[in-house]
């Protein structure tokens, strides 16, 4: 339900997961869902344009997971997020809910693109897994990384130039989170 799996078949603390539904009960059905899971933390990948589809999707999780446990990290649907999002708010949200071993889902709107980057960048910065390795055990998820190279032809871009920022980007966070943590 809701493309609900971890980052990886071992992984014990990051999910990923697509939205929920618009009304007022979808949102309470998915949260329901994810506290059965013992999800304690909320990141939100979904952009503005997007959540003006719901009433008040981020206080509603602020509400109910507490105010520290909800990040909210737009990424523009099929795009990748830039490095700054990555490592000074998404990886250090996902970082902390490690080491307090909570359970944190990452979720954009159909969690396969948005989400699978996040969350290969996840494993490449904090698992220690190469880039590839990383993106398989994602796709073997139900995810896929590579969604903003596939959607690059269809706004004008070079996909393989959007699979080689991909990789660049993975490098990025290992490189950054080697530092910062």
């Amino acid at each position: 339900m809701y493309k609900f799996a971890p980052a990886c078949e071992k992984e014990q603390i990051v999910f990923g997961a697509a939205r929920p539904g618009y009304t007022d009960k979808n949102v309470q059905d998915w949260i329901e869902f994810m506290k059965h899971q013992n999800i304690k933390r909320v990141c939100c990948l979904l952009d503005e344009q997007q959540l003006a589809s719901y009433s008040n999707l981020l206080n509603t999780y602020k509400q109910e997971f507490g105010n520290q446990l909800v990040c909210w990290a737009a990424i523009a649907d099929f795009h990748l997020s830039d490095l700054e999002n990555l490592i000074h708010k998404i990886l250090p949200f996902l970082i902390e809910a490690d080491k307090e071993n909570e359970k944190v889902v990452v979720h954009c709107s159909g969690g396969i693109g948005r989400t699978g980057h996040v969350l290969a960048a996840w494993l490449v910065s904090v698992r220690g897994l190469s880039n590839q390795a990383a993106i398989n055990a994602v796709k073997r998820t139900g995810r896929n990384p590579y969604e903003a190279a596939i959607a690059a032809i269809f706004i004008g871009r070079n996909p393989l130039k959007v699979v080689k920022e991909l990789n660049v980007l993975l490098n990025d966070c290992r490189l950054a989170v080697d530092k910062i943590f």
